[in-house]
């Protein structure tokens, strides 16, 4: 957007200087760094993409913003191409129409990230139940050691790890793209997703390595007359 903006700026600005020629060429230029950094985006946006969880509402819109920014950065080739042939007031108004295009396609990019914490943090909108007290969610007998088990507490699903009496519990689906913790792998005090494999600590949900870069939920285990008791997520 940055860069959209100071093309725009200049080339609204143009007509207006002289020597008008030198600074027309400049806009050439300008318009020309937009389109190349608009196609480095698209790129990068691929790789995020292909990492969506198909058939999600997140899918969705990561498409409809892609589609949007491929077809704003179109018109900003278009726009370029009417520049290098002289076409400057025409460049410049199908320049303004791609901003505009790709200003919705940034509005929906914000979307995605604060509704859904996309590339950010998968559970930031999504904490799940909170037990005030103690809440029993499946017998002890159900609960190998050393396996990683998912379980429910409420709505939400729950990763366990059982170390003889000690029970540890983080959120199930990971906060980079929420992969399921319980079908990773287990290595000392560490849970490693299966999806990207970030890793993550299973006392405390604290990240170990990435690609994610936000704390899993954790939650208080316990276990009471046979039974596996939560309390939390830690805050």
């Amino acid at each position: 957007m940055g860069a959209t903006i100071a093309a725009l700026s200049v080339a609204a600005t143009a007509p207006a200087v002289r020597p008008w020629k030198a600074f027309e060429n400049a806009t050439t230029w300008v318009v020309a760094l937009t389109w190349a950094s608009g196609v480095g985006s698209i790129v990068t946006g691929l790789t995020d993409f292909k990492d969506t969880s198909p058939d999600t509402s997140t899918r969705d819109l990561a498409t409809f913003h892609g589609l949007i920014n491929i077809i704003g950065n179109g018109g900003f080739a278009v726009s370029l191409g009417q520049r290098l042939n002289g076409s400057h007031d025409v460049a410049f108004w199908v320049f303004l129409a791609s901003y505009a295009i790709i200003s919705a396609g940034s509005y929906i990019g914000g979307h995605i990230v604060y509704k859904h914490g996309y590339a950010i943090n998968h559970n930031a909108h999504a904490r799940g139940k909170r037990a005030a007290e103690f809440t029993a969610v499946m017998p002890m007998a159900d609960l190998p050691d050393g396996l990683p088990t998912r379980a429910m507490l409420g709505s939400t699903a729950v990763m366990l790890v059982r170390r003889g009496d000690v029970v540890h519990a983080l959120k199930e689906t990971c906060s980079h793209l929420g992969g399921p913790l319980s079908q990773g792998e287990l290595k000392g005090d560490t849970i490693t997703c299966p999806r990207h494999f970030s890793t993550f600590r299973i006392a405390d949900g604290s990240v170990v390595h990435g690609p994610a870069t936000s704390r899993q939920l954790s939650y208080e285990g316990r276990i009471r007359d046979g039974q596996v008791e939560l309390k939390g997520p830690h805050d």
